[in-house]
């Protein structure tokens, strides 16, 4: 590879790995402000990633042309090399995560009779996905999310929903309702970098000489969460269970 080619591919891997950082934290941060829908910043965050991956390639032909003694800006490569990887990490990761998940958004750990949403609902736009119950969305959790299910306490009814209180302060999720008569709560948490949000719905329940602890997490906005939903329910329940022993 000539060496003008190889001294501009080094040039536009480092610009190109410091635009797209840029790009993801404008996109991130008009979504937070709700400045625009979900869609924009989302499209935004790919094209993100894309030029991240090119300054990445950029900036291996670079580093490894400058090695060979192609040209003298192979730290410029390797510097682009470097930003590019480290900005790739988290989305990669993500969609390693979420690799084959079902295109659903709303889990829960009782498929039978999923916890109900009384006050969320009022907290939603009308564009926002329906909390409605959905059979062949219960139908692809169970055949996808196997593990996903409730907790069970040794303890009376009042000190497990005092324990799943403090779990979800924990958490620092945001609370609308909650009754412990009841044995409900409902809160929002939201993603990290987006701020997309996210309801959830606890529900403890007596059975058998024991406490039941149930939970729903649906996303307002997306076709598929990537599997975030049953993430947090199972770190939750995680949670729970330590605080429990």
């Amino acid at each position: 590879m000539g060496s003008k080619i190889s001294v501009r591919l080094a040039v536009w891997g480092l610009r190109l790995a410091f635009i797209a950082p840029v790009i993801m934290l404008i996109s991130g941060s008009l979504y937070r402000l709700r400045f625009v829908d979900f869609q924009i910043p989302l499209l935004a965050f790919a094209a993100a990633v894309l030029l991240a991956a090119l300054a990445a390639l950029f900036g291996l032909i670079g580093a490894v042309s400058g090695a060979l003694g192609v040209h003298d800006k192979t730290i410029r490569a390797v510097v682009a090399l470097a930003v590019a990887l480290l900005v790739l990490v988290g989305p990669l990761n993500t969609l390693r995560q979420g690799a084959g998940a079902p295109m659903i958004h709303d889990i829960t750990t009782d498929l039978e009779d999923p916890p109900i949403f009384v006050e969320v609902p009022r907290k939603r736009s009308v564009s926002d996905n329906s909390l409605d119950i959905d059979a062949e969305v219960l139908a692809a959790q169970k055949a996808f999310y196997t593990d996903i299910g409730p907790t069970m306490l040794p303890m009376a009814k009042g000190e497990a929903f005092g324990l799943v209180r403090e779990t979800v302060n924990a958490f620092e999720w945001v609370v609308h309702a909650e009754n412990a008569n009841l044995g409900y709560i409902e809160a929002t948490a939201s993603t990290p970098f987006f701020g997309f949000r996210d309801d959830v719905v606890i529900r403890v329940s007596e059975e058998a000489g024991r406490v039941r602890v149930d939970m729903r997490s649906a996303s307002r906005v997306g076709l598929s969460d990537l599997g975030v939903n049953a993430g947090r329910i199972r770190d939750f329940m995680e949670l729970v269970a330590q605080k429990a022993n």
